[in-house]
């Protein structure tokens, strides 16, 4: 890469160097198993047909890139789909669709891609440079949930002020152009540091424009892309199964299909787990003990994930006292950051997969600062800012909802949270929803209070500030929080045009601790990623950009399943 002085795997170095040791669970030796071992009978023997199961908890809302803003729709677009950039087990950028990494013009604002010859979608037709200046073009659709991707590109802000008028689903941007059948180029505007990890964001995955035009909005449920895997069959909200592409430009799957199931209870999943229906699952409150304390801990995965989980204030909501700007809001908005007992969330309840955040940047990204102490408990404190906010030991204050999807431990922190805030003299009620409705919700600004994570799309701190807190992301692109400060936007701004990353780091920092000032977020918790995986599964290498049994950045045309034999 030629934005920075140094490549990111290099600079990631303290963090990512772990995730090339997979912590599989300190498997005991069999000679040193003593009668306290529990033991747990886990079938453990590949589908004849070599299937690759998976459970989910929800559907995924949508699988065309354009509408893709969360993991499980990530986790599946992302077998189907393609972009010109990816990245390897270090979090290096590497080519995928395009046959090398792109020149890079001096002064950093254009970049000529060469496209792999002979790539084909998996209905036939090959894959040329006219394909992805019509993908990419796409994203300025009114119906985009990621326009903020293309909006460095000459041009890009202004078809997508024209999509909003006219209902173009593929407005024409003068930065992108066609050079020849697989040479590519895109001019940015201005210099724009992290620009290059977008094309490796399945949201700017190549479609055959034939197809999207063909079936209008049901694309996102008959999605056609160059991926390793195709779709095959999906039963909305049960199942959704992937055939292997034969023709997969790296060589055909080693596993003939993909099948996921919806199973919304954990328990449930476990038990199929155990009876050998799923190669894999995520671990919940409970299992991490126990397995780790069994005949099966070399079932047990762990990796380092580059996360933060957080209960956003919805700061545009009316009516909330936790909204806007004024110093009684923003005092109420620190008091509860003061009232949570996270050291419990995450030692007890989490069984240590998690430890308290003390910010956004989470350990292995640049910019986290380690000197910064954790958020601890401090009811008194809070109590002080309830009644600085003009609601003394809590009186008078309404009580708003916090919402939550139904997935792993939500509902089990959430109980813990409405807890400790109610020791404070802070009403909450609680609302879960299904994935879906709750991301349509958080989008379009509905809950007062709610609960979500951010796992980094690409390994930069402005993948986290910049999306989750610039004015000009507010809504689907990321700000569902509706957070609204000048300062911070000319911070990041500003951060786009430096080169010398330390100038850089600094910049982000400075527009951090200004977030952090005006608590957005009850901050909660960074950690670890764990989950189950059969001893038979190979070549499952999750990154720290996985936050989950998805495997986002997996190579999944590698994943293998050998049999050992039934136990």
């Amino acid at each position: 890469m030629q934005k920075y002085s140094v490549r990111p795997g290099v600079a990631l170095l303290c963090c990512l160097s772990l995730m090339t040791c997979w912590i599989c669970g300190c498997t005991p030796n069999p000679g040193t198993e003593t009668a306290t071992t529990n033991q747990i009978k886990s079938v453990s023997a590949p589908h004849p047909d070599g299937i690759f199961r998976i459970p989910l908890m929800t559907n995924p809302p949508d699988l065309d890139p354009i509408l893709v803003s969360d993991t499980t729709s990530d986790g599946v677009a992302s077998k189907i789909f393609n972009t010109l950039l990816d990245y390897d087990p270090d979090l290096n950028l590497e080519p995928c669709l395009a046959a090398a990494m792109p020149v890079i013009s001096d002064d950093g604002l254009q970049y000529d891609f060469t496209l792999r010859e002979g790539v084909k979608f998996s209905h036939g037709r090959t894959v040329t440079a006219t394909d992805f200046k019509y993908s990419l073009q796409r994203l300025a659709s009114v119906r985009s949930k990621r326009s903020n991707l293309i909006e460095p590109i000459l041009g890009a802000a202004e078809a997508i002020e024209a999509a909003r008028t006219k209902s173009e689903d593929a407005p024409e941007i003068k930065g992108i152009e066609v050079l020849g059948d697989l040479q590519l180029r895109i001019t940015l505007k201005k210099p724009y540091a992290p620009f290059i990890y977008h094309l490796a964001m399945v949201n700017t995955a190549v479609v055959p424009r034939e197809l999207v035009e063909e079936h209008g909005h049901a694309f996102s449920r008959l999605p056609t892309g160059t991926g390793a895997f195709i779709l095959d069959e999906w039963k909305e909200g049960t199942s959704l199964h992937l055939r292997a592409n034969p023709d997969y430009f790296e060589g055909a799957p080693k596993i003939s299909r993909i099948h996921y199931r919806v199973i919304p209870e954990p328990l449930a999943q476990l038990e199929e787990y155990k009876a050998g229906n799923f190669e894999v699952m995520n671990v919940t409150q409970g299992v991490y003990p126990r397995w780790m304390n069994s005949n099966r801990a070399d079932e047990v995965m762990s990796w380092p994930s580059l996360v933060v989980q957080y209960y956003g204030f919805n700061l545009d909501k009316e009516g909330s006292p936790y909204a806007g700007n004024s110093e009684s809001a923003r005092k109420l908005r620190e008091a509860v950051n003061l009232a949570v007992d996270r050291k419990f969330l995450g030692e007890v309840l989490l069984e240590g997969r998690f430890y308290a955040a003390n910010g956004i940047l989470p350990p292995g990204i640049l910019g986290h600062d380690s000197s910064r102490p954790a958020f601890e408990l401090d009811r008194e404190r809070a109590q002080e800012l309830l009644a600085e906010a003009g609601y003394p030991k809590g009186e008078g204050l309404p009580s708003v909802d916090l919402w939550f999807n139904t997935q792993g431990d939500n509902a089990k922190i959430a109980q813990v949270v409405q807890e400790d805030l109610k020791q404070a003299g802070i009403p909450i009620g609680l609302r879960m929803l299904d994935w879906g409705a709750f991301i349509e919700a958080t989008d379009s600004g509905e809950p007062p209070f709610f609960r979500l994570g951010w796992v980094a799309d690409y390994p930069d701190p402005e993948n986290f500030l910049a999306f989750l807190f610039h004015s000009k992301n507010k809504g689907p692109n990321g700000n569902v929080s509706f957070y609204d400060n000048p300062q911070v936007d000319a911070l990041i701004d500003r951060s786009y045009l430096i080169t010398d990353m330390e100038e850089r780091i600094d910049l982000l920092q400075q527009a951090e601790r200004l977030i952090l000032k005006d608590s957005p977020w009850l901050f909660l918790l960074f950690g670890r990623e764990t989950i189950l995986k059969k001893p038979y599964v190979r070549n499952f290498n999750p990154t720290g950009m996985c936050d989950d049994i998805q495997g986002n950045h997996v190579r999944w045309h590698l994943v293998e399943l050998n049999n050992p034999g039934a136990q």
